[in-house]
């Protein structure tokens, strides 16, 4: 009796042991599993709900439907729009006089001619004149084309509604400044010399000794033209984009504390994004002109650096 008692106590005792194995085993590995399922979630969530990364999808370059690059895409979408709106104001003369939509693309060239061309580069401003009114509409449509939503979706299958400007892309606003770089250079080479237009680049009358000083200076001075241009034109356009998708991402923000505050943010929210785009409307033709304006103003410095 004793025998089988101890027998029994014995047996009863494995099977617990046993038992509690098999249950440490599979809270482990549950655990494991909630672990892995909370990773996923949170890198979903960080993936589809994050502000920042929202923010930058619509800022930022991408595809587009399978293409590549969107701002590459647009980038030649703008100039086929410049190039069939400047065919269409020079189909619309008739008799020395435009008509349709030539009346404000000669008014905007009148004016790139007269008022910046001519005052800032001086005598020879005429072949500059093309050069000036391609940086001109090229900028301004590619800004205006770039209020304009455009839907997308991205390789995960997620359609998004969102503005493309292609000078909002550094690459884009370089590859400008560069073209005005070239033309700057261009203006004193092809007066001076090359030998010359680098002795212009040098103050007249400066001693020997502060000889080697200027050259670091004034070769930095030629530098920080096309930077300047490149970084003031690219800030400028995707600072638009990001305040506008900053205020229309409140509202899901705000409904996430709470649904209450989501819907009572959206009449503020779209307000102050429809402002925002009207205010970009400004800021194109401003951007626009100010381009062409500086670069105006750099090559009648190499064109005339006595003045």
């Amino acid at each position: 009796m004793t025998k089988a008692l101890c027998l029994l106590l014995t047996t009863a005792q494995e099977t617990a042991h046993e038992a509690a194995d098999g249950a440490h085993q599979a809270v482990a590995e549950h655990g494991a599993e909630a672990a892995h399922g909370a990773a996923g979630a949170a890198e979903h969530a960080g993936d589809g709900h994050d502000p920042g990364a929202v923010l930058m999808h619509h800022v930022v370059d991408g595809p587009l439907f399978g293409l590549s690059s969107k701002h590459l895409v647009f980038l030649f979408v703008v100039a086929a729009v410049v190039i069939v709106v400047a065919r269409l104001a020079v189909a619309s003369y008739r008799k020395g006089r435009p008509s349709g939509i030539g009346t404000p693309v000669e008014t905007f060239v009148v004016f790139i001619r007269d008022e910046i061309a001519a005052p800032n580069i001086g005598h020879g401003s005429s072949k500059f004149v093309p050069l000036l009114c391609s940086f001109f509409f090229f900028i301004l449509a590619a800004a205006l084309i770039g209020l304009v939503p455009v839907p997308n979706r991205d390789a995960s299958g997620t359609w998004s509604l969102g503005g493309i400007t292609s000078t909002g892309n550094i690459s884009v606003t370089l590859g400008l400044a560069f073209v005005s770089f070239l033309a700057q250079q261009y203006a004193g080479i092809s007066k001076y010399g090359f030998v010359g237009h680098v002795k212009n680049l040098m103050p007249p009358g400066i001693p020997l000794m502060l000889f080697p000083i200027f050259i670091i200076v004034e070769s930095l001075s030629v530098v920080t033209k096309p930077i300047a241009l490149t970084i003031r034109l690219f800030a400028n356009m995707a600072a638009g984009h990001f305040v506008i998708t900053a205020l229309l991402l409140l509202i899901p923000i705000l409904a996430k504390v709470a649904t209450l505050f989501g819907v009572a943010i959206i009449p503020l929210s779209i307000s102050l994004a429809l402002f925002i785009m009207a205010l970009e409307l400004l800021v194109a033709f401003i951007q626009a002109y100010i381009f062409t304006l500086l670069t105006a103003i750099f090559i009648g410095m190499y064109a005339h650096p006595a003045h």
